[in-house]
């Protein structure tokens, strides 16, 4: 092999690291977390946010959401977080324990990334409507695996999984909850 020429190991991750980069655009990711999964610069980043057409004005910008209030306020988003939790966990998907920026860059891999986006994917399979975001989720499966102030947990009626507020309680799923039912029908109806 030449000086510059790759072998087609270290070819296939780049392809792999690249592809895993526009799948995490399209999914709306910050450039802070797609670095930290695939690797890419700030640079590289740009110029594939370039070629594939992404237009600035519709980035996700600033800091990552660190709030739990929108899993928590209502029992529909309360269901669709411990639906993606359990979607994680059929995709063999480890909790993080730390926030991404603090991991050791060997414990990210391609692999982790790629099974990331797989269950987000077949999350939005199921919850075409949903208006949460990767990142979100991301947060959520941070902040379920510290058990600081959400867990896994049961509707007290019909025992489905759903994220229960360790603080505030929120214990009836949105089938259970005649209110929450109400509204989620009326949106659908809209």
């Amino acid at each position: 092999m030449g000086p510059y020429t790759m072998d087609d190991s270290a070819l296939q991750r780049e392809n792999r690291r690249v592809a895993l980069g526009r799948r995490l655009l399209s999914h709306g990711v910050r450039t802070k977390i797609i670095g930290l999964l695939t690797g890419l610069t700030r640079n590289r980043l740009e110029t594939l946010r370039r070629r594939l057409g992404v237009p600035g004005r519709t980035r996700r910008r600033g800091p990552t959401p660190t709030s739990l209030k929108r899993f928590l306020q209502e029992p529909v988003e309360r269901s669709e977080g411990a639906a993606f939790e359990a979607i994680c966990a059929a995709f063999g998907l480890p909790a993080i324990e730390r926030e991404l920026d603090l991991l050791p860059a060997a414990f990210i891999s391609l692999d982790y990334g790629e099974r990331l986006c797989e269950s987000y994917e077949a999350y939005r399979a199921c919850h075409p409507r949903t208006q949460v975001a990767l990142e979100e989720l991301i947060m959520l499966r941070d902040r379920l695996a510290k058990a600081d102030e959400v867990e896994l947990g049961k509707c007290r009626s019909c025992k489905c999984l759903m994220l229960v507020d360790r603080y505030n309680g929120g214990r009836n799923c949105w089938h259970c909850d005649p209110g929450a039912y109400r509204e989620k029908t009326r949106s659908k109806d809209s």
